[in-house]
């Protein structure tokens, strides 16, 4: 084979290769302008970020329906065959239990306001009132809905029934004394779960859902959504016996918030930005 042959073999290798190079780029664009094709995530402008900064054990066996943290303690409330408020060791999970409710009820959620403890229970229409030092029950109150999520602000309970409402208590007469809607946009959010007050702001639970949205508590508007999927992700993998999010406490010392959820096994202590 002489020289100017091998060299034309070359140049016309080359030439093709860089002509293929260039064809090859060129659908890569135009694909690239097509819908459907693009793999990036929405930005979502209501997002709250947050980091992990500790686990902490839970009973498998709780079903959580309320968590409060109060005077550096952690109570929790449960519901199903076994519904109770206890305290509860962050070390552990294990309780202290000083409230069992009588079988006919099934618990729900708890908040703590002026040194009483106010508990709901689900379709039983009736609510319970302890001393939050001694546990001692003080009274009882009706409503008109079922009970799920119950927090307050300092002046009025705040309670959730499922819907897409909250009901504003009057601690007074017990007597719902104004309601919401909560909007996400123009869309209502059902399912309303668990409830915690938080500078100014109302975060529920969204039932079966790894969401927790951040509601303006005067006009019913979310107005931040804490999305918690690689922790139910990672909690459903682990123990495929674990069921939904819900439970939110918020500890005003370190300003943190804990999650967790029925039948975890952890707790998750996070700080939200």
């Amino acid at each position: 084979m002489n020289k100017s042959y091998l060299a034309t073999v070359v140049y016309r290798t080359i030439k093709l290769s860089v002509a293929y190079c260039i064809l090859f780029s060129l659908l890569l664009l135009s694909s690239c302008g097509k819908k459907g094709t693009t793999t990036e995530t929405a930005y979502d402008s209501l997002a709250i970020k947050y980091t992990i900064i500790s686990t902490l054990a839970h009973d498998p066996k709780a079903f959580t329906q309320g968590l409060v943290i109060f005077n550096n303690k952690i109570l929790e409330s449960t519901g199903q065959d076994d519904s109770w408020i206890a305290e509860v060791n962050p070390a552990s999970g294990e309780q202290d239990k000083k409230v069992t409710l009588n079988e006919q009820y099934f618990g729900e959620g708890i908040t703590v306001l002026n040194n009483k403890i106010y508990q709901l229970t689900w379709t039983s229409k009736v609510g319970f009132i302890y001393d939050a030092s001694t546990y001692k029950q003080l009274g009882e109150f009706t409503y008109a809905t079922q009970g799920w999520g119950i927090t307050n602000d300092g002046k009025n309970l705040i309670m959730s029934d499922g819907s897409e409402k909250l009901y504003f208590l009057d601690t007074t007469t017990l007597k719902v004394n104004h309601s919401i809607i909560v909007m996400d946009g123009n869309s209502p959010i059902k399912k309303l779960n668990e409830l915690e007050y938080i500078n100014g702001a109302v975060y529920a639970n969204i039932w079966e859902t790894p969401l927790i949205v951040k509601i303006d508590p005067a006009t019913g508007k979310v107005i931040g959504r804490l999305d918690l999927s690689l922790i139910t992700s990672e909690i459903h993998q682990l123990y495929p016996g674990a069921d939904v999010l819900n439970g939110i406490a918020y500890d005003a010392n370190s300003k943190a918030i804990l999650v967790t959820g029925k039948f975890w096994p952890k707790a998750y202590l996070l700080k939200i930005k």
